[in-house]
């Protein structure tokens, strides 16, 4: 189900023309990823990095005369807005890099360590850099064909994670163990999880139609537990997080984590695997 945003609440922050970026799910620095673009007729396309919500606002024609023109954008091709090699090219273009964990730019690397994640998982994983600088985690269905992207940005000017295709992706796990799913907003956190258990990374705070479906499914394989845990770290995400938890206990087991801590910030697995069973 589509989340759609009333962009016209935001409208004190409508850019004349190109594109802004403000809080719109969480408050905190660096969480502005609600972006705001004027489109070359005038209307104001919204899309929220956080929870995938979008909108598009369409100005009267008295407030359109009064605009100058922006960039030409094109929302049905965001591959081409964000200038990434499309998906059939994953394997081919020479835009994509896979050096060797040492070779590559050093606040990438910190950035994985950061996360408690090793070099392992980072060859496991696929992940790729475009033109050298940008890491890209392939999301991948249960056919194990790539079907989206997850592109990790350093720059402050542009969202966190760029996501591209399908947002969905294929429960995994490290270490087998079919009676536990945790439910994270992030892939970095879900990782993490996958050591401990299946993890399922939702990439935002919405519980998608395919996301339910691959829940429902593993539920009815194997009747374990699900747990849902998102980062927890706005009243916003945490109502997102009830939510899930609501739709989902009708259905299967189910615990929800409250705690204001990503798995992926946590130091030891051990601290997770405390929470989890805990939960």
């Amino acid at each position: 189900m589509t989340n759609w945003i009333k962009l016209e609440e935001f409208s004190d922050h409508f850019p004349t023309e190109g594109s802004v970026n403000i809080h719109h799910c969480k408050t905190g620095l660096h969480n502005d990823r609600l972006y705001l673009t004027r489109t070359e007729d005038g209307n104001v396309i919204g899309y929220c990095f956080h929870c995938g919500g979008k909108g598009v606002y369409t100005p009267s024609a008295c407030d359109r005369r009064a605009l100058k023109p922006g960039p030409k954008q094109d929302p049905t091709d965001p591959f081409k807005a964000w200038d990434v090699p499309v998906l059939d090219e994953w394997y081919t273009s020479n835009r994509w890099h896979t050096p060797d964990f040492g070779k590559i730019p050093l606040d990438i690397r910190r950035w994985w360590f950061l996360a408690g994640l090793n070099i392992s998982e980072y060859k496991d994983l696929g992940v790729k850099l475009l033109d050298g600088k940008m890491p890209a985690i392939p999301l991948c269905e249960d056919n194990k064909e790539v079907t989206g992207l997850a592109l990790r940005t350093f720059d402050k000017a542009l969202p966190k994670w760029i996501l591209l295709g399908s947002k969905s992706q294929a429960p995994f796990t490290v270490k087998t163990n079919p009676q536990i799913l945790i439910l994270t907003e992030d892939y970095l956190s879900a990782v993490r999880c996958s050591r401990l258990g299946s993890a399922l990374p939702l990439m935002g705070t919405n519980l998608s139609t395919e996301n339910f479906k691959q829940i429902t499914n593993w539920y009815k394989e194997t009747g374990g537990k699900v747990v849902v845990w998102l980062d927890n770290d706005s009243e916003a995400v945490v109502h997102k997080a009830k939510q899930i938890y609501d739709r989902l206990t009708l259905l299967v087991k189910c615990d929800i984590i409250l705690i204001k801590a990503e798995a992926k910030h946590l130091t030891h697995d051990f601290e997770i695997s405390e929470i989890i069973n805990n939960a």
